[in-house]
């Protein structure tokens, strides 16, 4: 079984753009952190339980 394509031109412009939009992506993820709100609710319910989530 052989598989067949056909070329496909890109323009080297968009091709650029493509790239310098997911490394922007890339950066914006790596930046993303868990808002402070988020910790102090785990916490609350790991107190309220008296546990913590590796016991189960």
């Amino acid at each position: 079984m052989q598989i067949q394509s056909d070329p496909v031109v890109v323009p080297s412009k968009e091709l650029i753009d493509l790239i310098q939009a997911v490394r922007m992506y890339q950066q914006q993820i790596a930046r993303l952190q868990t808002p402070e709100w988020v910790n102090d609710n785990i916490t609350r319910v790991r107190d309220y339980a008296q546990r913590n989530f590796v016991d189960f």
